[in-house]
């Protein structure tokens, strides 16, 4: 039935501030840019006379793409700032990063500030021992992480 991941979609308020953001900051490469503007994609987003940009971010070593949208209309509403990582729905999107250290002092240098160091799970997990992670936002007030082991 199911056989890869295709795209995970992240809807944002400014897609130059997400480009400089995935692409500028951490170095995402741009798959696609494009306009959607559509009847049949609004009949299949269940929104009358929709617009959206679309830009497709990849990562080197993946299939799966990021799809962004900013919607030009219907405009939605924006991350509560208010969302903490126990609230439903999705939550996050991780990369696997070789170095959780030297990532993290490199996004930092351009900027990035993270919700807290790198974390440790205790080696006596059975399935997550020792592996590393953090969080930090993107410019939607997004949650994402990077995670070593």
């Amino acid at each position: 039935m199911f056989r890869a991941l295709h795209h995970f979609n992240l809807i944002v308020s400014d897609m130059e501030k997400t480009k400089a953001f995935y692409h500028g900051v951490l170095g995402l490469e741009i798959a696609l840019e494009t306009e959607i503007d559509d009847p049949e994609f609004s009949r299949g987003v269940g929104l009358p006379e929709t617009k959206v940009l679309a830009t497709f971010f990849k990562l080197p070593e993946n299939n799966g793409l990021i799809e962004t949208f900013q919607y030009v209309r219907p405009t939605g509403a924006p991350v509560p700032p208010n969302t903490k990582a126990n609230d439903g729905g999705w939550q996050h999107l991780c990369f696997q990063v070789d170095d959780i250290e030297q990532t993290v002092q490199a996004l930092k240098a351009k900027g990035i500030q993270f919700l807290s160091t790198p974390v440790t799970i205790s080696p006596q997990h059975p399935f997550f021992g020792g592996v590393r992670f953090c969080y930090f936002r993107g410019p939607d007030r997004e949650v994402l992480e990077i995670l070593q082991g």
